[in-house]
């Protein structure tokens, strides 16, 4: 991407700024109070920031406009008081940095902290009614600089897998709509691929063949108190645990899952997972009327292109894969709620079959929406395996695993070929930070994963890693609903706070609700050290943590995989 200029603005009573920098990190310009020569720089410019497409870009319009300070002040209490504005002058073309990049929509304070960063926070009241002292300026310019700083990073993150398949699924557009669909997320844009106009909304859910009596084939292979969830309109219960096949199953509106009811480890697993299952279901299904030889031929063409084009083949899989959200959405042109449903009860009674198929010669042992992990000394799996895709027009693809590890059907440790695979919120953070989501004590999934799979013991571990600092943090934020974060001597502290469990004097930092009541944040020790700064400058790291409250979480967590 070219002509890329990263930015970020900061709004007062009496001082307002924008900060533009090149994707180097090299200040462009600054504006302070004065925006004429904006318009001129950011033409043919495409304009990078964090939120912007719900601030940043409404304000930048009124500085174009000639807004006075004051009227952008007010402008920007109404955006943050959650009035929706609308108009962007049309000299700014723009891309999110914030767009889709986590269900958690972390804001930049919690990725600066997640990175290992200095989580700046500026001591500037941004309610001052009055015009900022030099120093003041001064620091808030140095703020919006450092957001800006990280808004780059984020971007150099985000520019493969997130940018540059926007780009390739917006040229598959019709040409009238690709001017404005770079604002648009790629959901949108790929139901915008598939079809121009609403899809037709079934009134009842669809499987395939009927018996003579007008009831659906496929509705006969589950338990009736299974269909009779399904069947009923007002969803009163959205889902039911049967016992079979030695394990606990779910069946309700979001996968079929299973694990074997009593056994948490085993050997030799063998996986039999469905290729492509929910787009290859809505083919079977016809689920996107009309549109579904689009889909068909799309899917024909990433499989041409999967190992020869991977910008192309991700972008079709990224239309491929959406396709059932949209079904789910009501705001999509593909919202067709009962054709979703459709679709994830064919895969359930589907999987659900797969399961009492094998089970008379495999020891069923985790069953996950699209897959059946299990253990056999026999090869009959093989011939059921074959008799089942032709009965469901599905395809299955096999993965070994020297070693399986479970807690639950969502948690688990799996060996293959030596190399360690996680799932789960216990041990997501094993192999990678989650600089988007929640990187507090990663220590702890390191320590779980070495003493289940290596008999490694925690101490070992924990010693092991005492020169990353940022492995024993927790970012704690309290969110929207508190006063903020406060310790026990009425002290406010940052938004965002980098803290670890201390060994010598610390603090105790708490949630403060309106009515003023303290909260504590999860698992977090009673002694912190709160250290903001970036992590690599924190001197004797291992004298000044209490590393036998991150031994003693890890065997907590441990106790509850055993």
């Amino acid at each position: 991407m070219n002509n890329l200029l990263f930015y970020d603005i900061e709004v007062f009573q009496e001082d307002a700024l924008v900060v533009f920098k090149d994707i180097d990190k090299k200040l462009v310009k600054l504006f302070h109070n004065n925006f004429e020569g904006v318009k001129d720089l950011i033409s043919e410019k495409t304009l990078v920031g964090y939120n912007n497409h719900f601030y940043d870009d409404f304000i930048l319009t009124a500085m174009l406009d000639g807004f006075t300070t004051h009227q952008i002040k007010k402008l920007n209490d109404e955006i943050i008081g959650g009035q929706r504005k609308k108009r962007i002058h049309p000299s700014i073309h723009s891309l999110d940095c914030f767009q889709q990049i986590d269900v958690a929509k972390p804001g930049l304070k919690k990725i600066e902290g997640n990175m290992g960063k200095m989580i700046l926070e500026s001591s500037v009241d941004f309610t001052i009614d009055r015009k900022l002292t030099e120093e003041e300026l001064e620091e808030i310019i140095d703020y919006c600089s450092y957001d800006v700083d990280t808004t780059i990073e984020v971007f150099q993150m985000r520019e493969y897998n997130y940018f540059n398949v926007k780009d390739t699924l917006i040229e598959m557009l019709p040409h009238n709509l690709q001017s404005k669909a770079h604002k648009w997320n790629t959901t949108t844009i790929s139901a915008n691929v598939l079809m121009d106009k609403p899809s037709p909304k079934w009134s009842d859910i669809r499987l395939g063949e009927y018996d003579p009596d007008g009831e659906y084939e496929m509705l006969k292979l589950v338990p009736q108190e299974v269909v009779d969830i399904w069947q009923d309109k007002e969803q009163k219960k959205k889902s039911i645990t049967i016992k079979e096949f030695d394990c606990d199953i779910q069946f309700g509106f979001g996968g079929l899952h299973g694990v074997h009811s009593t056994r948490k480890r085993f050997e030799n697993v063998k996986l039999l997972d469905v290729a492509s299952m929910y787009p290859h279901i809505i083919l079977n299904l016809q689920a996107l009327g009309p549109a579904t030889n689009k889909y068909h031929e799309i899917l024909n063409k990433r499989i041409e292109v999967k190992h020869k084009d991977k910008k192309l083949s991700d972008a079709l899989k990224l239309v491929l894969n959406s396709v059932y959200g949209n079904l789910k959405n009501q705001y999509s042109l593909l919202n067709n709620p009962n054709a979703a449903i459709s679709v994830c009860v064919y895969g359930q009674i589907a999987l659900y079959e797969l399961c009492k198929r094998l089970s008379p010669f495999v020891t069923l042992v985790n069953i996950n929406t699209d897959g059946v992990a299990f253990t056999t000394s026999s090869n009959e799996y093989k011939t059921i395996w074959k008799e089942w895709e032709e009965d469901f027009h599905l395809t299955l693809e096999e993965d070994n695993f020297e070693l399986w590890i479970q807690k639950d059907v969502n948690n688990y440790i799996a060996l293959q070929n030596g190399e360690i695979k996680t799932k789960g919120g216990d041990v997501s953070r094993y192999h990678s930070d989650q600089l988007f989501k929640n990187n507090s004590i990663r220590i702890i999934d390191i320590c779980l994963v070495e003493y289940l799979v290596n008999n490694q013991d925690v101490l070992t571990t924990i010693q092991e890693n005492l020169d990353k600092p940022h492995l024993f943090q927790y970012i704690l934020q309290a969110g929207g609903t508190y006063k903020g974060t406060f310790d026990s001597n009425g002290k406010q502290y940052n938004k965002i706070n980098r803290v670890f469990a201390s060994r010598k004097e610390g603090v105790l930092l708490q949630k403060k609700r309106q009515d003023d009541g303290l909260v504590r944040f999860p698992d977090t020790p009673d002694n912190m050290l709160v250290w903001n700064d970036e992590c690599d400058k924190l001197k004797n790291f291992s004298q000044l943590i209490d590393i036998t409250f991150y031994y003693n979480l890890a065997k907590q967590r441990i106790e509850r995989w055993e």
